[in-house]
């Protein structure tokens, strides 16, 4: 049996099905994403990396379809967001997408102290407030004391409404995190009545899974896009591949200081990128 080594050294058996799933998301369909799948279960050897099995994937998707080449894993690529303002609006989309209505981040006061937070969400007759934790390493974990801070942050919020500090009545917090969250960070999260989204959990509210099914591709998903360029975008609240294609090329030359032949060149791969997910599967 043939094992790949994950990110925290330990090895587990090749999974057809992972790499299927990748293909699919990518916009390879059927017998397709199966000849594609066979070509790289014969080049994978035992204890491959997982991030060298993925730049196989990539590598191999690309021959078929040039566009690829260009793309970077979605999770590595919202790890090359910058925290502020990037991921935080990323994560204010996500929650929009996952049916949330969300503002932007400010400053309100508590009782004690003033807090800045990173959104405010509500659904139904819920007044959450949204912290966002990015980590530059995806693999590393959000731990307790993120969660000890924002429950702090929460029940000096709900003394400044009543105090009439704030016209936001909360009731609850949401974290929105690009990592996995610790065992302890999740059980006092749970304890206390406080929701969390991490990378791939909870089931339905993992922020990897939702990104994938509403087609939420980060800027930086294209590796040939330079740093000066991604932050000029977001700077201008553009994170997302989508919102890059709907952008008509004389203002995306004017808003990032390039030519035009460049802002064409920038526009037409995001939407080549764009087309070529559309042709999955939405899950």
């Amino acid at each position: 049996m043939i094992h790949v080594r994950k990110a925290n050294g330990r090895l587990e058996p090749y999974d057809r099905s992972k790499v299927l799933r990748t293909l699919l998301h990518l916009g390879f369909r059927g017998s397709e994403a199966e000849e594609l799948e066979k070509a790289v279960s014969e080049k994978v050897y035992d204890g491959m990396p997982t991030s060298e099995l993925l730049s196989l994937i990539y590598e191999l998707a690309g021959e078929s379809r040039p566009e690829l080449a260009h793309l970077r894993d979605i999770r590595e690529a919202i790890s090359l967001l910058r925290p502020k303002p990037d991921f935080e609006e990323y994560a204010r989309m996500v929650l929009r997408a996952a049916g949330y209505l969300v503002e932007p981040g400010r400053v309100l006061e508590g009782r004690c102290v003033s807090h800045e937070i990173d959104g405010i969400a509500f659904k139904d007759d819920e007044v959450f407030a949204v912290e966002v934790k990015h980590h530059v390493n995806h693999h590393a974990y959000t731990g307790l004391g993120t969660v000890l801070e924002l429950w702090a942050a929460l029940e000096d919020l709900k003394q400044g409404f009543r105090l009439g500090l704030h016209p936001y009545r909360f009731t609850s917090a949401i974290l929105v995190c690009n990592t996995k969250i610790s065992l302890h960070a999740e059980r006092y999260a749970r304890c206390k009545g406080m929701m969390y989204m991490g990378w791939r959990y909870p089931r339905a509210f993992a922020l990897g899974d939702i990104a994938s099914e509403k087609k939420l591709y980060p800027i930086t998903m294209l590796k040939t896009l330079p740093r000066d360029i991604i932050e000029r975008l977001g700077d201008r609240g553009i994170v997302t591949l989508d919102q890059l294609g709907r952008v008509g090329s004389e203002n995306l030359a004017e808003l990032i200081g390039v030519s035009l032949e460049e802002a064409d060149r920038i526009r037409s791969l995001a939407e080549k990128l764009i087309a070529s997910f559309s042709r999955g599967p939405q899950s």
